[in-house]
Order: structure tokens, then C-alpha cells, then sequence
């Protein structure tokens, strides 16, 4: 204990005894103006109350000195002769011990009672932090979160200035959680008096230290520090928690990585090979000697050439786009555009006979729309060659828009088979094709929609697929028509 302490401890000690005296010396004026010494028996009855108060108020110190002092003011004032401590019998002798005996022992147990008192609040304080404390752990998944409730638990068993958990990775020191939190120190390993570091360590793995500043004018008990240190190991099996997780999100990510890697392999296997093939038996036959051909013939050839590599481009584009959406290196460029214009743009390049096919059905009270022209029309696009693709050839497709709730909806439907129960959940994942389609005729590789659904969430809006009344499929875009929507704002 330092020298200021030790005064500290010496001051209140004279405090307390001065005013037990005063208290002795009031009781005892009492007594003597309202004549209660009239009956004898009473007035050791009333010095107890001192001694009582005392014990409760002071402790065991304050509470032997009130002893002495009412002992004093009785045989003074109370037993005669007065005002003399001579005592003639005997019995007043005994008298007098017994009640000294008696204040002293009332005092003690007093004192005892209220310290036994003052543990149990303690251990119940101590107990309900190390409860929170688990709990923190049980119910807070971030380790910013639980090692704040941590820092705070300690905070009620101990009487700090502040305190903080300092992670150590590699030689850096990097402080992770303090408290309170606009506290500003600078944790010195070793410091001054008061400081406190407590390792945090597990299962051979030091994750770094538990700061403590404690209170000038407090020092850790034995019980307090066992808190503590079993607090500290909540920070240790948070920090752990945190850096298995950590482990589980990279072992997920490369089980992702991988499952891509195979749809891709499997995709350039399969999907890569059958233009390919294509091209090569109509690149072979027109180089082939001695068979002429007519120019019908030549002309067929040359456009199966032509139409397979446009679909090979249109797969490599598919996945350059994907790539560059996961990389977040594809922001939209936003700008005013009119619905009508937009959905021209996504027809124009159709054949006639597809043209033929499409219904279109405009809300006139639709707004122009604040978007990236170009992402857009590959959106449309992707939605409605799908629609085409995978309904009958004899069959329509509608494009819908409207206005509502401010967002500008708009709904490609097709009649197609439709989507399964278990295709709808999975029906944006990169590579996936719906059950019954990965070995089919059907041209496609699953990354089409994909690539919808990130440019559309590029722009704050959402993507949904569903199944229309009476067969086919729906999706349908709905995109933010406000200016200043957050979605729109984050991605100018």
C-alpha cells in the first residue's frame, strides 16, 4: 500500500473516532436533560445503541472505541459517587465490566454481521457478472460486442478508471475493445501504480492482455482478482470463437471457390465443346476438296459458323461480367432514361419472328428511370432471350411495367414449364440450370441470371423470380424511382 493510502486510511479511522466521541458525549447530554438516568437499567441500554450504530456505520474499530467511550461516560456520570471513576461496590464493578464486555461483543458481532452482509452482495455481484458475461458470449456472435460486455462486467467488480483488451499478433499491439468507450490511455505494459495486466492465453495460443487502470485508491482483493481472471478467460474463448469462425468463413469460401471451379470445368467441357464441334465440322467441310457447293449451301455454313461463335462470345462475356460483378469493379453509370427507350433498345436487336412474339404492355405513368443504360438492357435482354428460349416456339411472351409504391416494376412472363419448388431457391446461383436442362438441347451455361440479379442489385433494386397463374414463368425487376435513395446514392 503507498504512503497516500496509508494516510487516507489513518485520516478516516480519527474521522470515525471523533465522531463516535461526539456521539457518546450527545447521547450522554441527552440522558442527563431528560433525566433518564432515573432508571438505572435504561441507560447502558442507550450507550449500546451507540456502540450498535457504530459497528454498522464505521466497523469493528469505531465500534470498540464507542465501547470505551460509553463505558467512560456511564461510570462518569451514571454511577455514583458521580463524576468520579471511583466505584465503592463490588458489584458495580461487575456491573460496569459486564456492560463493557457486552458493548464490545455487540459491537464485533455488528460489525461481523454487516461485513458477512457486504461479502454477499459482493459474490452476488460477482456471480452476476460472470452469468452476463456467458451470456455475452452465448448470445453476441460479434467479439467487438462480447469483449465490450466483458470490459463492462469487470467494470462492476472492480472500481476502474478504465480498461482495455490488447490483441498482440506478430509484435503489434493493437487494442480491440475498451471501456469506457471514448476513454482515451495508452496502455503501458508495467506502468504506474494502480495498472493491471492480465494475460489472455488458450490452449497454448496468447492472444494478447487485459488492461486494468484501476482507482487511485483501490487495490484488488483476492476474491476480486479471481473474478477477474476468470472474466479475462471469457475474452479468451470470445477471441477463440472469433478466430474459428474466421477459419469457418475461409474454409466455406474456398468450398465455394471450388464448387465454382467445377461448374466451370464442367461448363467449358460440355458447353464450350459443342459450338466448338460446331464450327470445326462447318470449317471442315467447306475446306474439304472436291466437293463443290452452292452458294446456299456456303451461306448456311458460313452463318452456322458465324451463330456458334457469337453464342461462344456470349458465354466467355457472361462470365467476364460475372467476374467483374464479384470483384465490385463494374459500378453502374447512371442516367435518365425513358422506359420505352430502354425496352426498344432490348428489341431492336431481335429477329423479326422474335419480335412477332413479344407483347409489350407500357404504364404510361411510369417515370423516366435513373439507371445505367447500358447494365439495363443486358438485364432485359438476358430476361427476355431466356423467355424465348424456354417457351414454344408458337407461344407469347409479355413485358409489363407499372409504377408502385415508389419503384418501377418490370415483369418479364413467359410460358414455359415453369420453376420447381427446389429450382426457385437457387434459380440466380452462378452455373445453375434447372433440373432437367444441364444435359438437354437447351443452350446454356446458368450465368445469365446471375449477372441480372448483381447489376440489379447494383442499382438498389431487387431481382425475384416466380410462377405465373396458368403456367410459365415470371420475373420481374422493381428498381427505386426516387432520386435520392440510399441504393442509388451508394453506387454514384
Amino acid at each position: 500500500m503507498s504512503e497516500d493510502l496509508k494516510k487516507t486510511a489513518l485520516l478516516e479511522r480519527v474521522l470515525h473516532c471523533f465522531f463516535v466521541s461526539v456521539g457518546a458525549a450527545l447521547l450522554t447530554w441527552i440522558i442527563a436533560k431528560c433525566h433518564l438516568d432515573a432508571s438505572p437499567a435504561s441507560v447502558p441500554i442507550l450507550y449500546l445503541l451507540i456502540v450498535i450504530l457504530s459497528a454498522l456505520f464505521s466497523g469493528r474499530g469505531a465500534a470498540i472505541w464507542a465501547s470505551v467511550c460509553s463505558f467512560l461516560a456511564f461510570n462518569w456520570f451514571f454511577v455514583t459517587p458521580r463524576q468520579t471513576f471511583t466505584v465503592h461496590e463490588p458489584s458495580e464493578w461487575i456491573a460496569l465490566c459486564m456492560f463493557l464486555f457486552t458493548a464490545i461483543v455487540t459491537g464485533q458481532l455488528m460489525a461481523l454481521l454487516k461485513m458477512r452482509a457486504s461479502e454477499a452482495r459482493e459474490h452476488q455481484r460477482q456471480a452476476t457478472a460472470l452469468s452476463e458475461a456467458s451470456w455475452a458470449i452465448a448470445s453476441k456472435l460479434d467479439a467487438n460486442s462480447a469483449l465490450n460486455e466483458v470490459l463492462k462486467q469487470i467494470a462492476k467488480v472492480v472500481n476502474l478508471e478504465a480498461a482495455a483488451v490488447i490483441l498482440s499478433k506478430e509484435g503489434v499491439s493493437t487494442i480491440a475493445s475498451l471501456y469506457p468507450p471514448d476513454q482515451d490511455i495508452n496502455p503501458a505494459i508495467g506502468g504506474s501504480d494502480g495498472n493491471m495486466v492480465f494475460s489472455i492465453d488458450m490452449n497454448d495460443t496468447k492472444f494478447g492482455s487485459v488492461f486494468l487502470q484501476l482507482h487511485p485508491s483501490n487495490t484488488l482483493t483476492s476474491a476480486q482478482k479471481s473474478i477477474v481472471e476468470s472474466l479475462v478467460n471469457h475474452t479468451a474463448v470470445i477471441l477463440q470463437r472469433d478466430q474459428l469462425m474466421q477459419i469457418q468463413t475461409r474454409v466455406a469460401a474456398l468450398a465455394d471457390a471450388d464448387r465454382l471451379k467445377t461448374a466451370l470445368l464442367s461448363m467449358v467441357s460440355h458447353d464450350f465443346r459443342s459450338p466448338l464441334t460446331s464450327i470445326k465440322a462447318s470449317a471442315s467441310t467447306l475446306r474439304s476438296e472436291g466437293r463443290p457447293f452452292d452458294e446456299e449451301t456456303k451461306l448456311g455454313l458460313y452463318q452456322g459458323i458465324e451463330q456458334e461463335a457469337d453464342r461462344l462470345n456470349r458465354i466467355v462475356g457472361n462470365i467476364l461480367d460475372l467476374s467483374r460483378l464479384e470483384a465490385g469493379a463494374w459500378k453502374p453509370k447512371f442516367e435518365i432514361v425513358q422506359t420505352a427507350e430502354l425496352i426498344g433498345m432490348v428489341l431492336d436487336p431481335l429477329g423479326v419472328e422474335d419480335n412477332r412474339r413479344i407483347m409489350v404492355r407500357l404504364d404510361e405513368r411510369l417515370p423516366d428511370l435513373n439507371v445505367d443504360s447500358v447494365q439495363m438492357v443486358q438485364v432485359l435482354k438476358n430476361l427476355v432471350e431466356n423467355a424465348l428460349k424456354y417457351s414454344p416456339a408458337d407461344s407469347s411472351v409479355h413485358i409489363e411495367t407499372r409504377a408502385e409504391n415508389n419503384h418501377a416494376k418490370i415483369s418479364v412472363l413467359d410460358s414455359g414449364r415453369g420453376l420447381s419448388e427446389n429450382e426457385l431457391p437457387r434459380i440466380f446461383e452462378p452455373f445453375f440450370r434447372g433440373y432437367g436442362l444441364q444435359e438437354s438441347s437447351v443452350p446454356g451455361v446458368g450465368i445469365g441470371l446471375a449477372v441480372c440479379q448483381g447489376l440489379v442489385e447494383a442499382h438498389g433494386g431487387v431481382l425475384s423470380a416466380a410462377n405465373r397463374e396458368g403456367g410459365g414463368a415470371l420475373f420481374m425487376l422493381s428498381l427505386p424511382l426516387q432520386q435520392g435513395s440510399p441504393a442509388l446514392q451508394e453506387c454514384d
